[in-house]
């Protein structure tokens, strides 16, 4: 899968790390169950093997002529001796004291069972624990026991077995669910490498649908339509700019000709000429808006195309500087290049030249007569950073984030506008066109200094 950002693991992790758990968790499930039951059945033989052993001495006993405490003794003792590697044997009377223990006890005495168990198991210092029976022979009580180290040492090579089992299934889930994983999101990925090749530029493209009639098939078909639905509205506000563009620009061509016209016949009054003269100079100005207007609009629909080329960054800062020295002298503010690195990036000259433009035109309007504008330009990480600041107000409290970059915003609302002609469309132009070129803009408040830095980012 496709990484996140902020170290989220994607899809296709979380998906293989799921069917790890499941699968691991339900094989330890299986084993943890398997050991108990296998552990209870083990118990469960040794306790009908002592009771197969203790019918076998009440037999030999019976047979021997009854319940005589010598023969009784003399019986068990010979056959412990028989079934010595197998069976530990202990014999109580009526009143619990010991008469006999086998001599492969040594010095351990088993205690008397609990209340209402026959079968139980039992820690022995010198024999270890050991599953232990009681059994009713006449007036006495017959105790049989058998070491469970046998079943002790079973069960740690059971533990070795299911570690290794375990360890084995780990690595064979997380390489299935892996690819079960991948064989799933491929399709949604090939959905997203094919989504983000359409753009405006690019409205023909789809989306390649499957045969197989599935969801993954059903989902392309849905963005294929929301497509044709984006290209037909594109398509549409595209014709409407260019409409909007001719229908706006014709009437004002003929009203600025006519008003031309009235000023070169040249029998109009001192008062008449300055009022044509103004009605000119409006003209003008909604002429630059519409053009500045028509401009974000086809940016935003994808009208506009980059005639992009790797080129020095040097020389076209330099190139701009030229211009930047005569309209700062004119205004008596101080031009300077603090530093310009020289990168070869790709990028349209012709528009990043009008947002320099459009950025030293609003650094101008703001900056006093005495004040200085500096223009940066270097290299940070895998961007070209390129920096103008001024010493003028500065941003106020109301204006941040994106909000100055919108339609008619102005950084200095205090100032005269129209005096100064703004359209209050400068920024948000600059932002489409640093867009354009996958870049970033933002504004910031020098401070402690006073004034504004704009600085925009394209990538190398």
């Amino acid at each position: 899968g496709h990484g996140l950002p902020n170290g989220m693991p994607s899809l296709g992790s979380r998906l293989t790390l799921w069917y790890v758990l499941i699968i691991t968790g339900t094989v330890a499930a299986a084993l943890l169950t398997g050991r108990i039951l296998l552990q209870m059945e083990l118990i469960h033989g040794i306790d009908l093997l002592n009771a197969a052993e203790s019918e076998e001495i009440r037999d030999r006993v019976t047979a021997e002529g009854g319940m005589k405490q010598d023969e009784v003794l003399k019986e068990i003792s010979a056959h412990s001796k028989i079934d010595a590697p197998l069976y530990f044997f202990q014999l109580r009377d009526s009143r619990g004291s010991v008469l006999f223990r086998s001599d492969n006890m040594g010095g351990a005495i088993f205690p008397i069972n609990p209340s209402g168990h026959v079968n139980w198991t039992a820690s022995s210092a010198k024999l270890g624990d050991v599953r232990l029976s009681t059994f009713p022979l006449g007036p006495y009580q017959l105790q049989i026991a058998t070491s469970v180290r046998v079943i002790q040492r079973l069960f740690t090579y059971y533990y070795q077995v299911s570690a290794m089992l375990l360890t084995v299934v780990i690595l064979l889930s997380f390489y299935i669910g892996h690819r079960m994983s991948r064989l799933a999101l491929d399709p949604l990925r090939h959905i997203q490498e094919a989504a983000s090749r359409i753009s405006g530029q690019n409205l023909k493209e789809r989306i390649p649908v499957a045969k197989a009639q599935d969801e993954i098939s059903s989902l392309s078909n849905l963005l294929n339509e929301m497509f044709d639905r984006l290209e037909i509205a594109f398509a549409r506000l595209s014709r409407f700019a260019g409409e909007a563009s001719h229908e706006l620009k014709t009437p004002l061509s003929i009203i600025r000709l006519q008003s031309e016209k009235l000023l070169l016949q040249g029998n109009l009054s001192e008062p008449q000429q300055e009022a044509v003269q103004q009605q000119l100079e409006s003209i003008n100005g909604l002429y630059l808006v519409i053009e500045k207007l028509l401009f974000i609009a086809r940016s935003e629909a994808g009208g506009i195309k980059l005639n992009t080329k790797s080129q020095s960054t040097k020389d076209f800062v330099d190139t701009f500087v030229e211009d930047a020295l005569v309209l700062c002298e004119d205004r008596g503010i101080l031009f300077e290049v603090v530093r310009s690195d020289d990168l070869d990036v790709e990028f349209d000259a012709s528009l990043l030249r009008q947002v320099l433009l459009n950025l030293l035109s609003n650094a101008l309007k703001v900056t006093p007569s005495d004040g200085r504008i500096t223009l940066s330009s270097l290299k940070r990480g895998d961007k070209w950073k390129v920096m103008v600041e001024d010493t003028g107000p500065g941003l106020t409290d109301t204006l941040y984030g994106e909000e100055i970059f919108k339609p008619f915003v102005r950084l200095s609302p205090d100032l005269d506008w129209s005096l100064a002609g703004g359209t209050g469309l400068g920024l948000a132009i600059c932002r489409s066109i640093v867009q354009l070129h996958k870049g970033c803009i933002r504004v910031e408040t020098r401070k402690p200094d006073r004034g504004l830095r704009v600085v925009f980012e394209l990538p190398l």
